[in-house]
């Protein structure tokens, strides 16, 4: 069988390219022998259920352990009903050692005989460790899906057991999630308060967050098709699909798949050239498929909102309300691998996730634009700036409550709004760069457009906003070596004279042209 590049559900050897994972075994056999209770953690479809089912098989051939990973997430619903979350968890284990422990090694009958009881998971585990000829270890995925009284349950009687290891309880435990447990805010309805996570499971001796690719675990990946089939990749192509990912398991793969085994693969006898990687990157953007999804969902929570807009219009701030959790929300954000900390500050994780903020935080206002692209666009094929500028004035002027009554992302909302109109226009034949992060006070634009370039700076107005924009932009255009450009500064005030909004005027700093427009 053909091996390929996966996107759906844990790597098997098989049937799919893999990343050797076999060095990071050696820092969890280390905490196994030592009979640690532990952490893993890192954002959706980075490869950790992978991971933790290799690192089961290879416990249990080795003979010294007897290993088992089971996934809870099905517990979700049933919320604060503890007895149901233990009588489904113990169902899953009980599903799990049949399909992957030797009959010996199974639960008996007697382990099952308390299993919805408060303390239910505690019990079971007990009963069976003592049946056992061998120490268990255990793998648990997915329990920050629990919720509320259910979760502070699960952790509670893993922690109530601990002393009992490892003759009574498993010898070792990895819980396996998006965040490490320091960020877990658990609301229980019993207590009526919020309950850390750490403090509901104190035996942690260590959390590890599992890293995305590095360009040389890229290339190893890639490598396995080249061997396979004797398709090539040039230096450039395999480097473009890391900028572009920054190594995210799920999109390295992802454009794997797209290059070479959908609908627009490239021909196994050709090599892939830097060119496909960003024609196919574009398609996974507009695709939006369903990892895509699942971050654009996170979008809408308040905690990430704050964040996210503080990166898209450049500003650091902290306010009074927000300044207690501010680190917390970042870190929150970090594990779930929007957001990391870059050589400029605080920035979107990749340039794909990049690219995809925008678009959703926009796409219900560019469908409803009504622009029709080619209003736009020369004779030539060349894209008419002007009338792009002026048309878009214009309509602000028309339509400015789509800023003033948004609802969320108030402080981007002028930035978004005119986003959503150039990426309207320009996705008929060029795509718009970004680039932003919290600090720059900022957001830089290109648009790449029939071979021309047009660079914009959006600056919210401050009393230095126009004197910092000139500067900031004429050092834009030097890096992308462009003479002119546009410097947009939006008003945070409600508009009292509309004679003075989308005023222009032409500026010379450093050499460059640059047009002021006040919004």
């Amino acid at each position: 069988m053909q091996k390929s590049f996966n996107t759906a559900g844990p790597c098997i050897p098989d049937d799919h390219y893999m990343v050797s994972i076999t060095p990071r075994f050696k820092s969890f056999k280390k905490l196994i022998d030592n009979k640690r209770y532990f952490l893993l953690h890192a954002p959706r479809q980075t490869g950790k259920t992978t991971l933790m089912l290799q690192l089961m098989e290879l416990l249990n051939q080795e003979g010294k352990y007897i290993a088992l990973y089971v996934n809870v997430e099905a517990a979700q619903p049933l919320r604060n009903n503890i007895e149901a979350v233990n009588e489904l968890i113990i169902s899953e284990f009980e599903a799990n050692a049949g399909a992957y422990l030797r009959k010996e090694w199974q639960p008996q009958e007697d382990c099952f005989k308390i299993r919805s009881m408060s303390k239910g998971i505690s019990h079971f585990l007990s009963s069976w460790c003592l049946q056992l000829p061998k120490p268990l270890v255990v793998f648990i995925d997915e329990v920050d899906a629990l919720i509320g009284d259910g979760l502070i349950s699960v952790l509670r009687q893993l922690r109530g057991g601990y002393t009992k290891r490892p003759r009574a309880f498993p010898h070792a435990l990895c819980l396996i999630g998006l965040r490490d447990i320091r960020d877990y805010r658990i609301y229980s309805d019993a207590s009526k308060r919020y309950i850390v996570g750490g403090s509901a499971f104190n035996i942690k001796e260590k959390s590890i967050r599992l890293n995305d690719f590095t360009l040389e675990q890229v290339k190893e990946l890639y490598a396995q098709h080249t061997q396979a089939t004797a398709q090539k990749f040039t230096h450039h192509a395999l480097q473009r699909i890391f900028d572009l990912t920054r190594g995210q398991p799920w999109l390295v793969n992802a454009l794997g798949r797209e290059l070479c085994f959908e609908e627009q693969a490239i021909d196994w006898k050709q090599t892939v050239h830097k060119a496909d990687v960003d024609k196919v990157a574009d398609i996974l953007i507009k695709r939006r498929d369903v990892h895509l999804d699942q971050l654009a969902d996170k979008l809408t929570e308040p905690r990430v909102a704050r964040i996210i807009q503080s990166i898209l219009i450049g500003e650091d701030k902290e306010s009074n309300e927000t300044e207690s959790h501010l680190n917390e929300d970042k870190q929150y954000l970090i594990d779930l691998g929007l957001i990391r900390s870059g050589e400029r500050g605080l920035e979107i994780a990749n340039p794909i996730y990049r690219d995809i903020i925008p678009r959703e935080l926009t796409a219900y206002r560019q469908e409803m634009l009504g622009i029709n692209p080619k209003w736009y666009v020369k004779a030539d094929g060349k894209l008419d700036i002007q009338k792009v500028l002026a048309a878009y004035i214009k309509f602000y002027k028309r339509y400015h409550e789509l800023v003033t009554k948004r609802r969320t992302y108030t402080e981007a909302a002028h930035h978004l709004l005119l986003i959503a109109w150039l990426q309207r226009i320009v996705n008929s034949g060029g795509y718009v760069n970004h680039e932003y992060a919290a600090g720059l006070g900022r957001l830089d634009l290109c648009i790449d457009f029939a071979d021309e370039q047009f660079a914009f700076e959006l600056k919210l107005s401050h009393k230095e906003a126009l004197s910092e924009g000139k500067t900031q932009l004429a050092g834009y255009l030097h890096r992308l070596s462009l003479e002119q450009g546009w410097l947009v500064i939006f008003s945070r005030k409600d508009v009292s004279d509309w004679d003075a909004v989308g005023r222009r005027e032409w500026v010379e700093e450093e050499g460059k042209r640059i047009e002021v427009i006040w919004l």
